[in-house]
């Protein structure tokens, strides 16, 4: 176990941020799970879509992971610099899909509207999860703003990403719990467009900013 502590404490800092992802994203897989189950048993689909949101970016998270791992032992630095790039390119191009599908649910329910009544504690622990992840996110992304190889500079933009959805869910869950005197359906299905707008926005700004660093290669 001293050994074990030992090794992770001498790892270079984008390492020790890799492994602290893998556990993360173990943790976010699971909390997807929580949140099917929700889906299913409230019902609500805000839940489903969330959780497939978090699902997605996790299976695409496991991706980067294993292309850092695939880096690391590669001694070819331009072999390295194309691995990242290409994988930061993915999940620019995955963030624009998933934006495009998020709206297109947003439209729904700003037509259908929401019903995801759920006990008050429940709903705290959603709002506290999201702020969480906002957090988290946050964090990330300044701390390693410069210093970060593509694939991790990709993994904190899709956690971003990520934590703006959570928002949303939080909204929808507090609105229908504690609001019903509000018309809930436009407020949420606008709240989730502008959303689904950013994260669009997001993957684009992924996709120019690489292929304007290949550019300059």
């Amino acid at each position: 176990m001293k050994k074990l502590l030992s090794n992770i404490l001498n790892l270079e800092k984008n390492d020790k941020t890799m492994l602290l992802l893998i556990f993360t994203t173990m943790a976010n897989i699971i909390i997807a799970i929580a949140k099917f189950i929700f889906a299913f048993t409230i019902p609500s689909l805000w839940f489903f879509v969330n959780a497939g949101f978090l699902a997605v970016l996790s299976i695409s998270r496991f991706f980067s992971i294993r292309a850092y791992g695939i880096r690391r032992g590669i001694d070819d630095e331009n072999l390295k610099k194309e691995l990242g790039y290409k994988n930061y390119l993915h999940n620019g191009i995955l963030l624009i899909i998933l934006g495009v599908m998020y709206f297109s649910v947003s439209v729904y329910m700003y037509y259908k509207g929401t019903n995801t009544l759920m006990h008050e504690y429940l709903t705290y622990l959603v709002a506290l999860n999201a702020f969480w992840q906002v957090g988290w996110s946050i964090h990330g992304m300044v701390k390693y703003k410069r210093k970060s190889s593509p694939i991790l500079k990709a993994v904190k933009i899709t956690n971003f990403a990520n934590a703006l959805t959570s928002i949303v869910l939080t909204q929808v869950v507090l609105l229908d719990t504690f609001a019903s005197e509000y018309d809930l359906a436009v407020v949420n299905g606008y709240t989730g467009m502008v959303v689904s707008l950013m994260i669009v926005i997001m993957g684009l700004y992924m996709i120019i900013n690489i292929r304007s660093v290949l550019e300059e290669r």
